[in-house]
């Protein structure tokens, strides 16, 4: 069996929500969808931030991780 050597990736993606919530929700769909594919759990997502296409503001989220809420009050995103 050889050894294989361990590497960190660090993957940027644009990800189009129209709040927040769905842009942390989306990202965390594509972490789970990698995550399933190799059964891994060493995914992580350290960064999420507002970019407006042709534009240079980048505003960053304080906390990107994805807490699943109570949606019933609110209309559903699709």
């Amino acid at each position: 069996m050889s050894k294989e050597k361990r590497y960190v990736v660090t993957m940027d993606m644009y990800v189009y929500a129209d709040n927040d919530y769905m842009a942390k929700k989306r990202a965390h769909d594509l972490k789970l969808s990698l995550e399933n594919r190799r059964h891994s759990d060493q995914v992580k997502v350290t960064e999420i931030g507002e970019m407006p296409f042709a534009s240079l503001h980048y505003r960053k989220l304080d906390d990107p991780t994805f807490t699943p809420k109570d949606l019933s009050h609110e209309p559903l995103p699709f």
